[in-house]
């Protein structure tokens, strides 16, 4: 995750990062590039709402994307109590106040892509809420990401015990949401210091 996701920590404070941070494995926009290149548009600047030290907005801005980043902890706004004229984000929220960035990125902008856990799929008060209203498409990651993997600049993380995913909303999309796989299997890092490696 990013530094935004101490927005609301519920774990004790000894048992997480100083600052809640959680860099985005860079692997995971590498996989996705093709759907972001596909869904958003150059024209148009994409808001990063919860950036932490870039991991995401640096690879979008390899892409060739302009990006405005903004995060809580690093000198930036609360994202939740601004307003934000972009028309494009993607981010990967704190997952603790998910719900909450979703709805209000889905009401300001017109393309969102953020990444989330599968297994938010099995609450009933989202499909009452109209979360998934819009939602265009889900493309799941083929390896538990752990997110608390340290940063690297080869994108290789270690497996956790959760299942992602990058979630794609259109504004204007009428439909059922399509389902699409990435395989990052050749990111993952065997953690050898925990008594286990994989390959």
């Amino acid at each position: 995750m990013t530094t935004g996701k101490a927005y609301a920590n519920k774990k004790q404070k000894g048992l997480h990062p100083e600052g809640d941070f959680y860099p985005t494995p860079k692997s995971l926009v590498w996989v996705a590039k093709d759907l972001i290149k596909k869904e958003f548009s150059l024209k148009e600047e994409i808001l990063e709402p919860c950036c932490g030290n870039g991991a995401i907005s640096d690879e979008l801005r390899k892409l060739g994307f302009s990006v405005t980043e903004n995060d809580l902890f690093t000198g930036g706004v609360d994202y939740l109590q601004h307003k934000f004229s972009q028309k494009q984000i993607i981010t990967n929220p704190p997952f603790s106040l998910w719900d909450a960035f979703i709805h209000k990125a889905k009401n300001e902008a017109d393309k969102v892509l953020v990444i989330g856990r599968l297994n938010y799929f099995g609450t009933h008060s989202r499909l009452k809420n109209g979360i998934w209203n819009n939602l265009k498409s889900v493309h799941c990651f083929d390896r538990y990401v752990d997110y608390r993997t340290p940063e690297r600049n080869d994108g290789l993380f270690q497996v956790g015990a959760m299942a992602t995913a990058w979630f794609l909303w259109e504004r204007d999309f009428v439909g059922s949401a399509t389902l699409h796989f990435l395989s990052v299997q050749s990111y993952v890092e065997a953690p050898c210091d925990s008594g286990f490696c994989m390959t």
